[in-house]
């Protein structure tokens, strides 16, 4: 999503945590931005805050924050250090929300090329009928074999959700 509004943001959220928890893990989730919990009130860190408010609302139970920034969201000291009041206090997060497709892939991009040691899979689509797989034109084999993995994941899950009907 290019620019995703609210309920975008909410939906991607929401889908990520699903995602998540499908690979055996407890989703916590910062939502992403070049503010922190409402210091700037214009643009696209609203949108991010309005995610994030309904989320919690919705969703008592799920550990998601934000808007903050990327720094905050994955130094848990310094997140609990200066915002003591997060719902993340005290948790590594594992899901990283973005406010938008640039700064998404600015990301994404920078993993690939200076994170050693890092296992980065996807892009993973979410949210449509059936699922979808697809891969970079500079994809590894172990991207392709990434990517084949979760394809046949979702084949699996497809399957029985037809079984159980």
């Amino acid at each position: 999503n290019r620019n995703p509004d609210t309920d975008t943001l909410y939906d991607i959220a929401r889908l990520s945590a699903d995602s998540v928890k499908f690979f055996n893990h407890e989703p916590v989730i910062a939502m992403l931005s070049h503010s922190n919990f409402g210091t700037d009130k214009e643009g696209s860190s609203v949108l991010v805050h309005e995610a994030v408010s309904r989320l919690q609302k919705d969703f008592p139970n799920l550990a998601v924050d934000g808007e903050m920034q990327l720094n905050f969201a994955l130094n848990t000291s310094l997140r609990d250090d200066n915002y003591p009041f997060s719902k993340l206090a005290g948790k590594k997060v594992n899901t990283l929300i973005f406010p938008n497709l640039s700064s998404a892939n600015g990301c994404y991009q920078m993993l690939q090329n200076f994170a050693e040691g890092a296992e980065i899979i996807g892009p993973i689509q979410m949210g449509l009928n059936k699922p979808i797989h697809f891969t970079d034109t500079e994809s590894s084999v172990r991207d392709i074999l990434n990517i084949t993995a979760v394809a046949v994941i979702d084949a699996i899950v497809e399957k029985r959700k037809k079984q159980q009907q």
